[in-house]
């Protein structure tokens, strides 16, 4: 397997990482996800002899969403992962895997049961907590996922069965040195170089533009002069936050909702433990760990000599009794909170081991009373009571929006707040000066969208309310008058200026190195400039920027030994004069160079299966025929309010 797992790591063209299959990186890397839908069992897509149904496919999609969702940090809703082409994307994934399927199950290739469990035992969402795999645990992800045991160990079965005609490819034959050798050298070829910086001039150094030629510049320039495009928008949001009416709620409500909910204003006892545990048949081993620690003996010591738990692996910190039950059994909550600050607990039994518990500490609850909780409470219960209102007003919204009310008629009807906007920018700026308030600010990218024309939009909100946006007018962008813009104007010519000069400059003593041969130290003092040494620059980064700035990494690889050249500054501070001082071909047999040699070869070597995969797919998928049904596929991953 970790030939598997290195040629898994190795291949980055879409259709080979296509071909490793979602199964064993989706459980291996983020788990496995506890949603699952089902679908009519109808197939989605056909590939020869094998069918892919909505069920299998809304599994595999589900997944996928998940594995996003997780990258991200954020929900990725259906609109959203339809408009990326996700659909299609895991829909071609399992057309890949099927097709391979269909080719290694001709060629002979199997996975045995003995593989199969072996794989199944490498895999970390199926570990408990003394690492090992775990049958309970097995059993309780794949009833989460969807799966039955019988249902992922078949399609275990295949994806070891893909990889193994993958690990035949990956090894057919490595990179060719004859190949390898001119690319080392030249991918690693070093190049050294001697750099005089020839900086601007001061300002007043050069001529000051006149009202003239700011004029002409304006002329020549306006459109660059533009005001941005502005638009008249009115804003209503309708959620919790804004429907919420705390001075509503009574003394009386809010005793009573204390008096419900108390459970809540009540911190529950806790226990700081470590907790020690020893595998199923570790009994007497755990017995004599609780036993010594009892007798006064270091627990870090014991830990050492007779676990592989570090103490930071062992502290478990602060935990409730329902935190125990829910994560071991109640039998187990109720010994650990029986037992005093300092005691040890005797081993106990769950379908992880056994387990000795060390309590550090004990907190005692603590409850907090209705003076200190009123204004919360207050507060949570306005909100709770607005929840209820908020689609109660969209509905009346939406409708009064259908019957053609504007936004004004529709804010003063429901009682809703009312934000104005008389000229805001995309950047969120209202024109003259000043920030657009929080609410406008938040639907830019929708105003931005709409015509004065379009009716009222009705947007949903992240935290569950609505907003009501119009647009009443676009202000198009104007040219600036040129006493606006006229000190601009100026800066920038006179910039202009100051960098032609240096340019002139540079021309200058770039002729005298060349015909006179004046050192750079010389060179550097004409220009009232800088002279510095590259260190050894590789052709793999002169335009990566890590050393030197990109222009000046490319040109050094442009030039002959000994040439020069100019070049400008990437930050528009002057000019750089480049002399080439040395060049070394990169040497694969140097020792130094043996890993990135070694490095380069594997990439070739990947390379070329990546490109036998996508040529061995294409030739199979003409072989047995591909059918998609794309209505279905359409019905299954288009959110209905989208049609």
């Amino acid at each position: 397997m970790a030939t598997l797992t290195s040629i898994r790591r190795g291949l980055n063209s879409i259709v080979a990482m296509a071909i490793l299959g979602l199964l064993i990186a989706s459980f291996a890397l983020w788990g496995i996800p506890d949603v699952f839908t089902g679908g009519a069992r109808t197939t989605v897509a056909k590939v020869g002899s094998q069918e892919i149904s909505a069920q299998d496919f809304l599994r595999a999609y589900d997944r996928r969403i998940k594995q996003i969702e997780a990258q991200l940090g954020q929900p990725l809703d259906r609109s959203q992962a339809a408009a990326l082409g996700l659909p299609q994307q895991v829909l071609q994934q399992m057309i890949s895997e099927r097709t391979i399927d269909l080719y290694a199950h001709r060629l002979g290739l199997r996975a045995s049961r003995r593989q199969m469990i072996e794989t199944l035992h490498t895999m970390e969402a199926f570990k408990g907590f003394d690492g090992q795999f775990d049958r309970t645990t097995y059993e309780l992800q794949l009833r989460n996922a969807g799966y039955t045991p019988a249902q992922f160990e078949a399609d275990l079965r295949r994806e070891i069965a893909r990889l193994q005609l993958i690990d035949a490819l990956a090894s057919w034959r490595p990179a060719p040195e004859v190949i390898a050798d001119p690319l080392f050298r030249y991918r690693h070829e070093a190049r050294r170089a001697t750099v005089v910086s020839v900086p601007l001039p001061p300002a007043e150094s050069v001529p000051p533009p006149s009202d003239e030629e700011i004029a002409k510049a304006y002329d020549l320039e306006k459109e660059n002069y533009k005001t941005p495009e502005y638009r008249h928008a009115l804003v209503a949001e309708i959620s919790a936050a804004t429907v919420a009416d705390p001075a509503a709620i009574g003394e009386e409500d809010l005793k009573q909702a204390y008096e419900e909910r108390k459970d809540e204003f009540v911190s529950p006892e806790l226990r700081n433990v470590d907790l020690v545990t020893f595998a199923r048949d570790e009994k007497e081993k755990a017995e004599e760990f609780a036993r010594r620690l009892r007798a006064g003996e270091d627990f870090e010591k014991l830990l050492s000599e007779m676990t592989k738990f570090s103490p930071d692996e062992a502290a478990l910190g602060d935990v409730s009794h329902d935190d125990l039950v829910k994560d071991y059994s109640t039998k187990i909550a109720d010994r650990v909170f029986a037992t005093p600050a300092g005691g040890v607990t005797d081993p106990l039994a769950s379908v992880f081991g056994w387990h000795v518990f060390r309590v550090r500490d004990v907190t005692p609850p603590r409850e907090r009373k209705f003076a200190q909780v009123a204004d919360e409470l207050r507060t949570r219960l306005a909100r709770e009571r607005a929840e209820e209102k908020v689609y109660d007003l969209s509905v009346k919204a939406e409708e009064a929006i259908a019957r053609g009310a504007d936004l004004n008629e529709v804010a003063e009807k429901l009682g809703l707040k009312l934000h104005e906007a008389p000229a805001v920018n995309r950047d969120g700026m209202l024109k003259g000066d000043g920030l657009a308030d929080e609410v406008i600010r938040r639907h830019l990218a929708t105003i931005f969208t709409l015509a004065p024309e379009d009716p009222v939009e009705f947007v949903s909100m992240n935290d569950g309310g609505f907003a009501l946006v119009d647009v009443l007018e676009v202000i198009p962008p104007e040219i600036r008058p040129l006493e606006e813009v006229k000190d601009v104007i100026r800066a920038n010519l006179i910039a202009e200026r100051r960098l032609e000069a240096a340019g002139k400059k540079a021309d200058g003593i770039l002729k005298r190195m060349r015909e006179e041969g004046i050192s750079p130290e010389e060179a550097a003092k004409l220009a009232d400039g800088n002279v510095l040494s590259t260190d050894w620059i590789e052709r793999i980064e002169a335009g990566r920027g890590n050393k030197v700035a990109p222009g000046i990494g490319r040109l050094m690889f442009d030039l002959k030994k000994g040439e020069m050249a100019e070049e400008r500054a990437a930050d528009g501070n002057g000019y750089l004069i480049v002399r080439l001082d040395d060049v070394r071909l990169g040497d694969p047999r140097d020792p130094s160079s043996a890993q990135a040699y070694a490095d380069l070869k594997r990439r070739l070597a990947e390379e070329r299966v990546n490109d036998l995969l996508v040529m061995l797919e294409k030739s199979l998928r003409d072989e047995f025929g591909v059918e998609i049904n794309q209505a279905l596929l359409r019905s299954l991953v288009v959110p209905e309010n989208q049609g």
